[in-house]
This record gives structure tokens, sequence and C-alpha cells, in this order.
């Protein structure tokens, strides 16, 4: 078999036989929103179990939501944490559900009008999130530089509003949180004998396997393959279509892995990553004060640390130091100028 490389982002999974589009990239969190009537607004919270972490907590879940009158939907893990005009939310208060798990919360607003929040600027729903990555997460190979990360997203939903204001939006609105953006693949590669081939775009070096199948059900495993970013070319010398006429890429290591598994007893295998030494720092959450995001880090006297704030890709937007005082400390950043999803990460500076 060979690998050839020509020139793309991140992919997940994969795609029909003899056809092009767009492979979605793992769904995080899935936000329904749906207007009730007479002001009652829901809010469906779905966490998917995203392989791309061991451990995905939600901490805050709130709302931009005008002229509040009523509110319910405690539950064992989260409780009511009032509002502040515009605002209202909830705070994880408890205990770390299994995942995939569902929480509904109810609002009620003096308006009966409603429009689709735009996601941005805190227009929306606003999530902050504690991550423990897998060590399939890409571009990770080499490890973290804390122990875990924090993350804000401003997503888009129903909320209430002046009768002027309204836009004509449907009354239920579904929105899927993807903290990897979804990846185009290309085409599948013809050759002498058929399809010998797989073209597809991924910006990290990774281990990944490709599968066939004729019913979507029984998936069989074809070979690894090797990225070569951004864009990789591989075919090999027999036809795919000995395996099916439909064919998936996953992800099974981040990096160039070896001593693989036999292929068939090859699966992905996340597994909890922290680079090792005294570099790892914990963070132990994040809040939101005044359009601000309050990092609270995990420190020692006399720590010199940096806080990045890093896109979905790795790539550091703003970055700030500190000289930590105790076993404490916080850093804030402005939302405003950051994009969603946004993740939070700490190291120390020699």
């Amino acid at each position: 078999m060979s690998k050839k490389k020509n020139s793309g982002l991140p992919l997940l999974l994969a795609l029909l036989w003899l056809g092009s589009g767009v492979a979605d990239a793992t769904t995080f969190l899935r936000l329904q929103s749906t207007f009730l009537g007479d002001g009652w607004f829901q809010y469906q919270m779905s966490v998917m179990n995203d392989p791309f972490f061991t451990e995905a907590d939600i901490t805050w879940a709130g709302i931009n939501f005008t002229n509040e009158i009523d509110q319910s939907g405690d539950s064992t893990n989260w409780s009511y944490a009032g509002r502040n005009e515009p605002d209202s939310g909830w705070s994880f208060t408890h205990g770390i559900p299994a995942r995939p798990y569902t929480e509904t919360f109810l609002i009620r607003s003096s308006e009966t009008s409603y429009r689709l929040g735009g996601g941005t600027n805190a227009d929306g729903a606003v999530f902050l999130m504690s991550l423990y990555l897998a060590g399939i997460y890409p571009g990770m190979a080499s490890g973290v530089v804390s122990q875990n990360i924090v993350g804000y997203a401003n997503t888009p939903c129903l909320i209430p509003c002046r009768p002027e204001d309204a836009d004509g939006s449907p009354t239920n609105f579904v929105y899927d949180l993807k903290l990897l953006p979804d990846i185009r693949i290309n085409r599948l590669v013809p050759g002498a004998g058929g399809i010998d081939g797989v073209d597809f775009t991924w910006g990290y070096e990774s281990t990944l396997l490709l599968q066939g199948t004729t019913d979507f059900i029984q998936w069989t495993n074809i070979a690894y393959i090797w990225s070569s970013p951004p864009e990789t070319v591989w075919s090999t010398n027999q036809s795919l279509g000995d395996y099916g006429q439909f064919f998936r890429v996953e992800l099974v290591a981040d990096g160039y892995a070896t001593n693989l598994p036999p292929l068939n007893n090859a699966v992905s295998a996340p597994q909890a990553i922290a680079k090792a030494g005294a570099s790892i720092m914990r963070l132990p959450g994040c809040r939101i004060v005044g359009g601000q995001v309050v990092l609270d880090l995990a420190t020692q006297p006399g720590q010199q640390v940096q806080v990045e704030a890093v896109n979905a890709n790795g790539m550091v937007l703003q970055k700030q130091q500190l000289l930590s005082k105790g076993s404490s400390a916080t850093v804030d950043f402005d939302t405003s100028s950051l994009p969603s999803p946004v993740f939070f990460q700490a190291v120390l500076v020699p």
C-alpha cells in the first residue's frame, strides 16, 4: 500500500461511494429551544458522549432572557442560580453524570414574542465547560500543557423579545455544538480495478482507520492510514469494492502510532493524557463576570503562570502571565474579542 500527498482542515467520519461532501465532526452538545406559548420557553440540553474527551462537565448554562417572571428545572445535578437581567442561569451542583445525558430547563417571560438569539456577544445561550482531553484529540500527541482545559461557548437559541423585534422564527430550534469543526471529505480515488483509495483533509499528523460497509451496520477494517496534513491521498493496489460500496475514516490516535492491534481487533481507544512533570497545571473552573470569563487556577506561591486562550485547532489567540502569590489565582479574558467555542489552558513559565 502507498501514501501520497496533495493539498485543507479536520475530519472525523467518512463518505459515500463515488461521492463528496461534509463529514460531521462529533457533536459535543445539542440545545433544543422551544417556545411553548404564554411566555414559556423550554431549553433541553443534551450532552453527548464525545470521544475526544474522557471527562466533559458543563459547569454553567445561561440564557440571555429578558423580563423573566418564572422558572423551573432544578434537578439532582443542577440548581437555578438566579438572574442578573438580562441573563438567567443554572449552575452545576454536584456529581458528574455519565454521558450522554439530558437536562431540561423552563423559563417564563412577561414578553410573549420571541426571536432567534444570534450566538454572539452572549446573545442566546452560554455554556462553561471543564474538559479532560482524550489521547485521540488532534494535535495533542506531545502532551497537553495543563491537566485539564476549560471552555466557553455561545450558541444561538430562541429567546423572548418585544413584539417589534420578533423575527418569524419557528417555535422550535435545534443547535449542535461541535468543539471540533466539520470536515469536507473530498472524494474516493478511482483506479484500474474500481475504487482503490480515499482523499481527505486533516490538519494534524494522526493515525486513522479506513473501514468499508455494504449496509452501514457491519463495518470491515481495511487499513491503518497516517495522515499527511493538510490533505492526504491514500491508495492501495487492490479494489476497495471488496469491502463494500461505502467507506469511512475514523481517528485512532493522535500522531503516528505504531504497534497497533491487528486490523480484526482495531478500535479507536480514547485515553486520558496530561503532560508529565512540573508543567502540569489544573484549572478548577471558570465563571462569567460582567462579560468576562474569569478563570480559576490551582497554583503554588511564586509560580510564573501563562494562561492561553486557544481555538479548536490549538492556535493561541491571547495569552496572559501572572506571578501567583498563594494556592490559587484568577485571570480574566474579554469574551467579546474571542471566538466561540474558545478554550483556556495554563502552563508554567520557566
